[in-house]
């Protein structure tokens, strides 16, 4: 191969690299300038088919004005503002949430798999981490007015420590960027783990298992 026909094939190869690392760095690209989520089609697609009439009401929601009730499990709650809550948001490629946490409350080790998050201090102070791919662990102490990143993709977690209420708004570059808690993911689906996967991975016992997934199990 001549010279130039190198150069070329490593022009379209970085081209192609270029076009598939934005092609999975979030959300798609839109295509025009609104298409709110007709949120009451019967029809899937890659999110959300567009409403022929909208209005301003699509774009603006007060759902995460308020603090939300601490009184769960892990002691926080989680309240998005996605487009579930804002249809306006449809091929937008963001979202935020709001996370308030009572005193020794804990959002536990979850993952966003179609987001990366940042985190804002509203009021309170945080314990905060996520763990790489290598086994590292990357944590902060922040406080008031402080931000914070978690790669997408990677297991991170938010705890209260301290004897105050705590509460952060959250930024992602999805729509709807999805959760999976890790404890509640392996102990609480539906159908269950095997206990036999979950006795080899924790190596713990059945009856250790039967009663985590007793304690996540959701309340009726």
């Amino acid at each position: 191969m001549s010279a130039f026909g190198k150069l070329v094939v490593i022009m379209v190869m970085a081209m192609l690299a270029i076009s598939l690392d934005k092609a999975y760095a979030g959300d798609p690209d839109m295509l025009q300038d609104v298409c709110v989520a007709d949120l009451n089609s019967s029809l899937t697609v890659n999110g959300y088919l567009c409403k022929k009439n909208f209005s301003e009401i699509d774009f603006s929601s007060m759902a995460i004005a308020k603090a939300g009730s601490t009184n769960t499990t892990f002691g926080s709650l989680v309240t998005g503002a996605n487009v579930m809550k804002v249809p306006g948001l449809n091929t937008l490629g963001v979202s935020m949430a709001r996370i308030d946490h009572a005193p020794g409350g804990i959002n536990p080790p979850h993952t966003h798999p179609r987001a990366a998050e940042m985190i804002f201090v509203l009021v309170g102070e945080l314990d905060v981490g996520f763990i790489t791919t290598s086994n590292v662990l990357v944590s902060k102490h922040i406080v008031k007015g402080e931000v914070f990143a978690f790669p997408r993709g990677l297991v991170h977690f938010q705890q209260n420590n301290g004897d105050v209420p705590a509460a952060v708004v959250a930024g992602f570059n999805s729509q709807l960027p999805g959760t999976q808690s890790i404890a509640t993911t392996l102990f609480a689906s539906s159908p269950t783990v095997p206990d036999s996967v979950l006795t080899k991975t924790f190596q713990i016992g059945t009856k250790e298992v039967e009663k985590i997934k007793s304690r996540l199990a959701p309340k009726k």
